[in-house]
């Protein structure tokens, strides 16, 4: 049986005003077809052509790596709160742009380009934003403050949690920026954020193309944020770690994938705790030749796969179609992608017969439980 309901748990959004090099770094080719508006019209578009589209209830945005002219913001251990905005306002503007076009979407106020109707943003029920966490944690909390005040109490009260991209760095810069002590202190702050309810942390590493060891330093961090967090007498909430894509794990056309022993490896250490999440998103792009143009030989690549990740998380499993990316090594079109990834994950469900209350838990539970938001 085909979904009631999809809470799609990862897609992208940026206006025709945010479609160069100076909004997002990695628009270097204007010609990309990401390089154009993806507001949440185009979404409606796309999904309701799929017979899944009437399922669809909502969905989490996550940022889009929006532009930063430097790894570290220029700030003095001494500046005022107004020479820090000041600084932040230069340093941090793409990314404080991005929360100024979710809070228009939130209000209901668009501006030309940003592709949304009066009413769409009730279909956005969380978002996860950026936050410098390599920062020291006065200036972090400082970024913080400057973001709410830009957000606006009804974008805030939507923000679910956080991320930071840990993929394609330097080799080594992965380990050394989450072993820092102020990243695991502010990875520990986000628990007690939202009122006592706490923020997730979206992680997204690349082993496909960074290798391994991104994925072995996170799994290192988050011991140590569990470590502080068993010590913190304030009743701070474990922090939910949610993990984007797979993982990125490679994938081949030509019979099942094979596992990695380092991503099993991984899975294994991290899936026995109850708040780290794994996202079934993102496989499109991760095949090493064209991706499979059919459902049926999309799953049969990824069953090995699957039935590991289900054997590590159980009901922390969820879908996410990471749309417009989706599109990137999507066989489909872009009109189609959107829904062949769907229809391979109910038939990877189908074939791992995964029951009744788990499948829902794919298509919404985990992912309301993860970002705590409801339908």
């Amino acid at each position: 049986m085909p979904p009631s309901r999809i809470l799609d748990s990862h897609i992208h959004l940026w206006p025709s005003t945010s479609t160069t090099s100076k909004d997002h770094g990695w628009m270097t080719d204007p010609t990309h077809f990401l390089a154009k508006r993806h507001g949440i019209s185009d979404y409606k578009d796309v999904t309701q052509t799929s017979p899944a589209g009437s399922a669809l209830k909502g969905f989490i945005y996550v940022e889009t790596d929006r532009y930063l002219p430097s790894k570290i913001s220029d700030i003095s251990s001494g500046a005022s709160k107004e020479e820090v905005e000041e600084v932040f306002r230069d340093w941090a503007k793409a990314p404080l742009e991005e929360l100024r076009f979710l809070k228009r979407i939130v209000e209901g106020e668009g501006k030309e380009g940003d592709g949304f109707e009066l009413g769409d943003g009730e279909l956005m029920k969380g978002v996860v934003v950026w936050a410098p966490f390599h920062l020291p944690v006065s200036i972090f909390n400082a970024y913080h403050q400057v973001a709410e005040k830009v957000a606006g109490p009804k974008l805030w009260e939507r923000i679910v949690g956080f991320r930071y991209l840990l993929q394609g760095k330097e080799e080594g810069e992965v380990k050394k920026l989450v072993s820092s002590e102020d990243w695991i202190e502010n990875i520990v702050s986000l628990g007690k954020g939202r009122g006592g309810k706490g923020w997730a942390f979206d992680i997204g590493v690349d082993i496909h193309r960074d290798g391994p060891d991104p994925l072995g330093a996170v799994g290192e961090m988050i011991q140590r944020v569990r470590e502080r967090e068993s010590t913190d007498k304030n009743g701070t909430q474990p922090v939910r770690f949610v993990l984007n894509h797979l993982c990125k794990h490679a994938l081949t056309t030509d019979s099942p994938t094979d596992p990695t022993k380092e991503w099993l490896e991984a899975l294994s250490k991290l899936g026995p705790d109850q708040n780290i999440f794994m996202k079934l998103s993102g496989a499109f792009n991760e095949f090493e030749n064209a991706t499979p143009s059919s459902a049926s030989d999309v799953v049969e690549s990824l069953n090995s796969i699957v039935s590991k990740v289900f054997d590590a998380f159980g009901n922390r499993v969820m879908f996410g179609s990471d749309w417009p990316v989706c599109n990137v090594g999507g066989p489909a079109g872009e009109k189609a992608n959107w829904g062949l990834w769907v229809e391979s994950v109910e038939l990877m469900l189908r074939e791992a017969k995964i029951g009744e209350e788990d499948r829902e838990s794919v298509w919404v539970g985990a992912g309301s439980r993860a970002y705590d938001v409801q339908l």
